[in-house]
């Protein structure tokens, strides 16, 4: 199925368009709408690869501020344990 499109454009490009009578506006407006989706998909792509590297970054830190955490609270318990002695 076809569908149209109404590209609105003003005085000055259509000046600009009819100094090129030989250039298939509609193609180029065609072509200009496929890389716009090509270009937005690689964006979606390269977004979601680096939304799962900083989702494993931010996990793996918070793993690591619970070490750090456990860590510190057999320190104080250690500590507690001779200051009783």
């Amino acid at each position: 199925m076809v569908r149209k499109l109404i590209v609105p454009i003003n005085d000055e490009l259509e000046k600009e368009m009819s100094a090129f009578p030989e250039v298939d506006w509609v193609e180029v407006t065609i072509r200009a709408i496929r890389n716009c989706i090509r270009d937005r998909e690689k964006i979606r792509f390269y977004n979601t690869i680096i939304d799962r590297a900083m989702a494993q970054e931010r996990k793996q830190r918070s793993q690591e501020r619970k070490q750090r955490s456990k860590s510190s609270t057999k320190k104080s318990q250690m500590l507690c344990a001779l200051r009783s002695e």
